[in-house]
């Protein structure tokens, strides 16, 4: 099936590994040329080898989406270089602190609010005007089921990520009648790099607790990410989509 992107300017941040890189892969196989953003240098050159060795085209970009200037630089870069920004996923985010919120720091509700939300903001205020320039556009915020639900321990995070999707609802309002649209992805427990750091109590926990019974990939992030980018998932817009094994749902 031709999903419609092929050629289209996509960026995705935090693409260096883990899910935003598996969204970056994902939309270079259909074509679409892929800018990927991050702060890991080594391993963004290594994302992008691994794209264009593969027959995609890539860009890596070393970006600091909290630095304001410095993304608004960017994006005016990335469209006189390589075209207008036509998709963006703003995968980018941290868990800075996980623990109650009486012994929790300002600093980690400070960091996780900049990154996690600002940061997202900030993107899509530079990507948004370049989207209804064309009347064409495909922008994706990451939220999470602790975004949906809340999480034990996870306070800022959770907080960060329930407001990606009022952030996300409100640009497909302003979007919705210039062709491009705001959905949100809500992934459960993704079998990442930084997943393995997890206390394997903690993760057995998590499983017994998905319908499923089963880790997620972040191909099957990825390959969500890519159907409502995609010209068929135009009519789909302020969406919150959890891809999660039944994570969100009542399991006993």
């Amino acid at each position: 099936m031709d999903l419609g992107i092929k050629g289209r300017v996509a960026v995705v941040t935090g693409a260096a590994r883990g899910i935003g890189k598996a969204d970056a892969m994902a939309l270079a196989a259909e074509g679409a040329k892929v800018v990927l953003v991050d702060i890991l240098s080594d391993e963004l050159q290594t994302a992008v080898s691994e794209i264009t060795t593969a027959g995609g085209q890539a860009w890596g970009k070393i970006l600091d989406i909290t630095d304001r200037e410095a993304v608004k630089g960017t994006m005016e870069s990335i469209k006189n270089e390589i075209g207008p920004v036509s998709i963006l996923v703003n995968n980018a985010a941290i868990i800075g602190t996980v623990g109650q919120l009486k012994n929790y720091k300002d600093t980690a509700w400070d960091t996780d609010i900049s990154v996690n939300l600002t940061g997202s903001y900030n993107m899509t205020r530079y990507a948004f005007p370049q989207m209804l320039e064309q009347n064409w556009g495909r922008i994706i915020f990451m939220s999470s089921i602790a975004g949906i639900n809340g999480g034990f321990g996870q306070t800022s995070y959770a907080t960060t990520k329930a407001g990606v999707i009022g952030l996300a609802k409100s640009i497909a309002l302003e979007g919705a009648r210039k062709g491009v649209t705001a959905n949100v992805v809500a992934p459960g427990i993704i079998e990442t790099e930084a997943f393995k750091n997890y206390d394997p109590a903690m993760i057995e926990r998590m499983v017994s607790a998905t319908a499923m019974r089963k880790l997620g990939a972040p191909e099957d992030i990825a390959n969500t990410i890519t159907f409502i980018c995609s010209e068929q998932a135009r009519y789909t817009t302020g969406a919150v989509i959890p891809v999660a094994g039944g994570l969100d749902l009542f399991v006993f």
